[in-house]
């Protein structure tokens, strides 16, 4: 099968008449997106009848312990392929992106892929990508309404998150008259938006906020006030007993200063690991485009990349070379 971008319902109808188990993965690390997108795909398949497991969507925060059919996703590590498994991966731009343990799967018997990110290389034989959209679970919804799916209150709430994370609770400009009619499809389909926004935005672990303290210790901002860098190594998740889980989403504490137009929050969780951009700026700044410096991508206001060496060398190098884009 030669690499196709589907329309949502030929993306439908490819998922619902796959003979095989559809196996549902997301990108490395996923955020509420990439675990919103994967599970409501999945619980809505198995109530059509369909043979469809989640594998690999780890680690995820206490946060999101509510979600429906978490405690069903099998661990990447722990994934035995029946002959008949066909990958569907969702929000996630190409194979790099995959949990590691699960890369030489996809390879083999990838079939389909949802995603929103715009450096998606259409690296399925069958591809649903739309940059337009404000999230992969907004595309999700998509196929599930074209294929006349089941709309349980389990997915609806998969969905929700997907949704209310990545628009930044529906702030951002990709948030579109479409996304916010899907989205009261989702409230009358019984999603528990306040209990939600509870959890997910209101409620966090000690552990985190002190975390956070650290974080704001490590600010610095351009001379210029355009480029604002937060950072995090290897001694503060350990000092304070945290994953990379607990600082998901920090970058938004660099971008939260009034003038800065390119944010930037660098990490290494172990010193095993790589160091982890993430990036968020505002027009005319390209985030993914910058991120491609360092092999990474994303979106045009948010993206990411992963890279190898010393995370204060890199740091400056990075804080660097985004001061003489913002200059």
């Amino acid at each position: 099968m030669k690499n196709k971008n589907a329309t949502p319902s030929e993306m439908a109808q490819a998922l619902l008449d796959c003979s095989g188990r559809l196996v549902i993965a997301a990108h490395l690390r996923p955020d509420g997106d990439a675990a919103g997108a994967a599970l409501a795909l999945c619980l809505s398949l198995q109530a059509a009848g369909r043979r469809a497991v989640c594998v690999g969507i780890e680690p995820l925060g206490d946060e999101f312990g509510f979600f429906e059919g978490l405690d069903e996703i099998i661990h990447a590590k722990d994934y035995v392929p029946l002959e008949d498994d066909v990958m569907t991966v969702v929000d996630c731009g190409d194979f790099s992106r995959i949990p590691e343990d699960l890369r030489g799967h996809a390879e083999k018997m990838i079939g389909f892929c949802i995603d929103h990110h715009k450096s998606n290389s259409g690296f399925a034989p069958l591809c649903l990508i739309d940059p337009s959209s404000s999230s992969s679970s907004e595309l999700v919804q998509s196929v599930l309404e074209a294929g006349g799916m089941p709309m349980t209150r389990g997915v609806a709430e998969a969905l929700w998150i997907g949704m209310a994370t990545d628009t930044g609770r529906f702030s951002y400009p990709s948030t579109s008259p479409a996304t916010l009619r899907r989205a009261a499809v989702l409230l009358e389909h019984g999603a528990r938006f306040a209990m939600i926004n509870d959890a997910v935005f209101c409620r966090v672990e000690l552990r985190r906020l002190r975390l956070q303290r650290r974080l704001l210790e490590s600010l610095e901002v351009s001379d210029n006030g355009r480029v604002a860098v937060v950072s995090l190594c290897p001694a503060d998740y350990v000092a304070e007993q945290c994953t990379s889980v607990d600082s998901d989403n920090f970058v938004d504490i660099a971008r939260s200063v009034k003038g800065v137009a390119i944010a930037l929050f660098i990490r290494q969780v172990s010193s095993d690991r790589p160091v982890n951009i993430s990036l968020r700026s505002v027009e005319p700044y390209d985030a993914s485009q910058i991120c491609a410096e360092w092999g990474g991508g994303g979106h045009a206001r948010a993206a990411g990349a992963t890279i190898k060496g010393d995370l204060a060398e890199q740091k400056a190098k990075v804080f660097t070379r985004l001061k003489e884009i913002a200059k």
